[in-house]
């Protein structure tokens, strides 16, 4: 099945997330990957969608398995046809809270480090610190248990389609 191509509206909202995901330190290339597959309703070929961003297919392959490792996308075989197809992800929003949470983690628990073993005689600085590990743990637990309501949210649903059951 080939896509029409983006419509002007939708050329604005890939280039949009492009440069979202590029500030997170993606490349823009990747950015506007994830953007239009977040789009697409039907799993993309590489050959489809270099040409609908006017990219090399060495670049879209380079970058969409990057987005794979990330886990943001999934790479789809289809029986009697050896090209890869790319889409989103279906649990996307709970892999991407995930990520998010174990960057928080990381960072809380140098925070928490530093709070035992550095030597700080500033009351400001124990105090900042001492803030940031409290902050971070309770972004944690407040997104633990959105995420928890979440996936009970989405359990709920059981006629959500998806591109695999169409």
């Amino acid at each position: 099945m080939r896509a029409r191509t983006p419509d002007r509206h939708t050329t604005a909202f890939v280039e949009k997330i492009a440069v979202l995901l590029e500030a997170d330190g993606m490349s823009r290339v990747a950015g506007r990957l994830f953007g239009l597959l977040l789009v697409s309703a039907e799993p993309r070929s590489l050959d489809d969608l270099a040409k609908q961003l006017g990219l090399s297919k060495a670049s879209i392959s380079i970058n969409a398995r990057l987005l794979e490792e990330k886990g943001l996308v999934e790479r789809i075989g289809r029986q009697a046809d050896r090209r890869d197809y790319y889409s989103i992800a279906e649990d996307i929003l709970e892999r991407t809270l995930e990520q998010r949470m174990a960057k928080i983690r990381r960072f809380q628990q140098s925070i928490a480090e530093a709070r035992k073993t550095c030597t700080i005689d500033d009351e400001i600085v124990r105090a900042r610190l001492e803030n940031m590990d409290m902050a971070h743990n309770h972004l944690l637990e407040v997104t633990a248990r959105a995420l928890d309501e979440w996936r009970d949210h989405r359990g709920k649903r059981t006629t959500q389609p998806t591109a695999r059951t169409r």
